[in-house]
C-alpha cells in the first residue's frame, strides 16, 4: 500500500481536488473552490496548503463569513446542486459566523460544505485567542454551535480520522433526500500535523445521483389516490428543479388536466406561461392557485416539504374538508407529512411510473374551464397590480389607496416629505421584468419581494427564479446574487433586496469587484422593515421598531422623521456605478442603464411604503396576544382562533 505523506490540511485540498458528481451519464467536478477569510486559525495550516499547491480549486477572498457561505449556497443552488464551493475559516466568532449560512443550507436541503477552525487539539496554549471556554466541558469550543444546524458534524482531533470525516461529508452533500450543511471542524494544530495518507484516499471518487423509481406498492397506490380524485392540484417545489423533472411535470398534468402550482424553490423549474400553470400557492401565493384550493380534492405534492407557506399553515390548502394529500419525495420525512400517501422517488422517475399506470386507466380530472378562467382572472388582476402608480394625487377615498390595509396618511406623506420617492413596490417589479434580459437571473430571499415576486414575476427562462425562502434570511440577496453569477457567469443576474436587509449585510460586494464579476443590486428602500411592518400594524400593533425614523426626543420614540440613507453612495463606495430612481420613470432609466454597464451596479429606488402586492384568499397564522388592552390587536386574535378552527391541526 503506498502513502503519502502530507498535513492534514494538504490533504484536505488534495482529497477535494478529486471528488465528482455524475448523474444521467454527466460527470463533472463536485467542488471548484473555496472561500476563506484567513485568521491565526488556519492561515498557517490549511492556509499553507491553498497557498502551496490549491490544483484546480479556486481560492475566492470572502469579506464576511456568512456572506461567503451564503455566496456558496447560492452557487450550488444556481447548479442545482451539482457543483459546490466550500468555505474556511478561523476559530471562535470567524466560525461561528458562518452559523446562519448553515442553517439556511440545512433548512433548503442545498449543499453547504464548512471548514470552521477549532481550538488546539492538545489544549497546550489553552486558552488561545478567540477560544470560549466551558468550565464544566473543556471539550465544548465555538464549533460546537454547528451541530443543532447541520446535517453531519465532526471534529478531526487526530489526522487518521480526516478520512472517515470527508467520506461521511461527501455522502451527506450529495444525499437527494437529506442533504444540506457538512461541518468538518479542524484544531488549528492538526491542520499542520503529517500523517502517512494511504494513496487510495486520493483516488478520483464519482459520487452518483440516482433516480431511484418509489416502489411498485407505492406507486399503485398513488394511483389509486389519483383516479380517486375530481380536482387534483400538482405543487411543484424545489425537488422538481433539483430533479430536472419540469418537463416531465408539464407532461403529466397534460395527461391528465392538471393544474400545476408551484413553491418559492420551485419557481422557473417549468415556464409560466404553461397552459396549465396557476402560480404561487399558499401565503406568498397568487390567487389562482389560492383559489383553486376551495374545491380542490387532491394535492400532488412533488419535491416539497410543505412548510407554512406553502400549506397556509394547513387552512389555505384544506379549505375543503375531504382533501388528501399524495406526496412524492426522495425523503421519506417529507413525504409523510400531512397524512399524506407518500410515494418515496425521485420526481421524474416516479412521476413517469404513475403517468404510465393512469394512462393505462384513461383518467382524466373533472376539471372543465376551471382552470383557464381563474388563470384569466388572475392575470388581469396580476397586470393591474403590476400597473399601480401613484400620481401626486393624496391618500384616500377618492384618491390613491395603497395595497396593504394597515396604511396611513401619515406613514406615506411622511415618507414623500422625507425621502422623496412616489415608486410604487409592485409598479418596480413590473418594471423590472419588462426591461431585463428573459434569462437574467432574479435572486432575493426575505421581507416584501418574495411575495411580490411569486405572485407578479413571471419567466419561461429554467432556473432565473433564485429564491431562498427555506430560512427567509435577511442578507443572503447580495451574497447570494455572487454566488449566482459564479454559477452562471453569462447571465446577467440582479439581486432584489430591501433596504433593511442592505444594511444587515451587503460586504460580498467587495469580493463580487474584486472577482470582477457583474452583478446589479436593486435597493427597493421604502425607510422600514416593510413586511414585518405590515404584519405588525395588520394585527392592531403599532409601529415599534419597525420604520427607519429618527428619535424624536419630545415623544421618546423612534417616532421622528424617517432616515434617509443614500445606499448608491455605498455602492459607489465598493467601486459599483450607482444609479437612482424616485418616479417610476427614473427607475426605468436606471434599469436600461445598467443594463449596458459592465461593471457591477446598484439602483437606489425610493419606493413608497405599503405599496407591495398583498396576500389572495391565504392565511397565516402568528402569535397574535390573546390578552390586550388593544381592541384592535382582540380582533386580531378573534381572526386567528377563527381560522385556527377551520385548519388542519398536524
Amino acid at each position: 500500500m503506498n502513502k503519502i505523506k502530507m498535513t492534514v490540511g494538504q490533504a484536505v485540498v488534495k482529497f477535494l481536488n478529486n471528488q465528482y458528481i455524475e448523474m444521467d451519464g454527466v460527470e463533472n467536478p463536485f467542488v471548484d473552490g473555496i472561500f476563506t477569510i484567513f485568521g491565526h486559525g488556519m492561515v498557517v495550516g490549511l492556509g499553507q496548503a491553498l497557498d502551496e499547491d490549491p490544483g484546480r480549486l479556486r481560492v475566492y477572498q470572502g469579506r464576511n463569513e456568512q456572506g461567503m457561505a451564503h455566496a456558496a449556497i447560492a452557487y450550488a443552488k444556481q447548479n442545482n446542486r451539482r457543483r459546490i464551493l466550500a468555505c474556511t475559516s478561523s476559530i471562535g466568532p470567524g466560525a461561528v459566523n458562518m452559523v446562519t449560512a448553515a442553517l439556511t443550507a440545512s433548512i433548503n436541503h442545498v449543499p453547504l460544505l464548512l471548514f470552521p477552525s477549532d481550538s488546539f487539539a492538545t489544549r497546550q496554549p489553552d486558552p488561545v485567542l478567540q477560544q470560549m471556554e466551558v468550565p464544566s466541558d473543556l471539550s465544548i469550543t465555538a464549533s460546537d454551535c454547528f451541530k443543532p444546524v447541520a446535517k453531519y458534524w465532526d471534529r478531526v482531533t487526530r489526522p487518521e480520522q480526516l478520512m472517515p470525516a470527508l467520506i461521511n461529508a461527501m455522502r451527506v452533500l450529495t444525499d437527494t433526500a437529506d442533504c444540506g450543511t457538512a461541518v468538518v471542524s479542524l484544531p488549528q494544530d492538526v491542520q499542520g500535523e503529517s500523517f502517512e495518507f494511504p494513496e487510495y484516499f486520493f483516488q478520483k471518487r464519482v459520487h452518483h445521483i440516482s433516480r431511484q423509481c418509489a416502489d411498485e406498492y407505492e406507486v399503485n397506490k398513488a394511483v389509486e389516490v389519483i383516479k380517486a380524485a375530481k380536482k387534483p392540484m400538482l405543487i411543484s417545489g424545489g425537488g422538481v428543479r433539483y430533479s430536472e423533472a419540469g418537463q416531465t411535470v408539464m407532461d403529466f398534468a397534460k395527461a391528465f388536466n392538471i393544474p400545476v402550482s408551484q413553491t418559492q424553490a420551485g419557481h422557473s423549474a417549468l415556464p409560466d406561461s404553461f397552459d396549465l400553470s396557476v402560480g404561487g400557492v399558499g401565503v406568498t401565493g397568487g390567487l389562482a392557485a389560492n383559489a383553486l384550493c376551495k374545491d380542490c380534492d387532491l394535492i400532488i405534492g412533488v419535491g416539497t416539504r410543505f412548510n407554512d407557506f406553502v400549506t397556509g399553515s394547513k387552512w389555505v390548502l384544506f379549505r375543503n374538508p375531504d382533501m388528501k394529500v399524495l406526496a412524492i419525495n426522495t425523503s421519506e420525512f417529507h413525504a409523510e407529512k400531512l397524512d399524506a400517501t407518500r410515494c418515496v422517488g425521485d420526481a421524474k422517475v416516479t412521476l413517469e411510473a404513475i403517468m404510465a399506470k393512469l394512462k393505462a386507466e384513461g383518467y382524466k380530472s373533472a376539471y372543465t374551464n376551471e382552470i383557464q378562467e381563474i388563470r384569466e382572472i388572475w392575470e388581469k388582476e396580476r397586470l393591474s397590480v403590476l400597473g399601480v402608480q401613484y400620481h401626486g394625487e393624496g391618500f384616500g377615498e377618492g384618491k390613491f389607496v395603497p395595497c396593504v390595509p394597515s396604511w396611513t396618511e401619515k406613514i406615506m406623506t411622511d415618507f414623500i416629505r422625507d425621502i422623496g420617492g412616489t415608486i410604487t413596490e409592485s409598479n418596480a417589479v413590473g418594471i423590472l421584468r419588462e426591461e431585463i434580459d428573459d434569462d437574467a437571473i432574479v435572486v432575493a430571499a426575505a421581507g416584501s419581494l418574495p411575495a411580490d415576486l411569486e405572485r407578479l414575476w413571471v419567466t419561461d427562462a429554467k432556473d432565473t427564479y433564485h429564491m431562498e425562502y427555506g430560512a427567509s434570511c435577511m442578507g443572503y440577496e447580495i451574497a447570494g446574487a455572487f454566488g449566482a453569477k459564479l454559477a452562471a457567469p453569462k447571465q446577467e443576474v440582479y439581486s432584489l433586496t430591501g433596504d433593511g436587509s442592505f444594511l444587515m449585510l451587503n460586504s460580498e460586494i467587495a469580493t463580487a469587484m474584486q472577482e470582477n464579476v457583474k452583478i446589479t443590486v436593486v435597493v427597493f428602500d421604502n425607510a422600514a422593515f416593510g413586511c414585518i411592518n405590515n404584519l405588525q400594524m395588520g394585527n392592531g400593533v403599532g409601529t415599534l421598531c419597525t420604520e427607519m425614523r429618527h428619535r424624536n426626543e419630545e415623544s421618546g420614540k423612534l417616532d421622528g422623521a424617517y432616515c434617509y440613507t443614500d445606499f448608491g453612495k455605498i455602492g459607489e463606495g465598493y467601486g459599483m456605478k450607482a444609479f437612482y430612481a424616485k418616479t417610476p420613470e427614473e427607475f426605468r432609466e436606471a434599469v436600461r442603464a445598467a443594463k449596458k454597464e459592465s461593471v457591477s451596479c446598484i439602483i437606489d429606488a425610493k419606493v413608497l411604503p405599503k405599496t407591495m402586492a398583498e396576500g389572495y384568499e391565504s392565511w397565516w397564522h402568528i402569535g397574535v396576544a390573546s390578552t390586550s388592552k388593544s381592541a384592535d390587536v382582540q380582533e386580531a386574535r378573534k381572526r386567528i382562533d377563527e381560522h385556527l378552527a377551520e385548519a388542519r391541526m398536524y
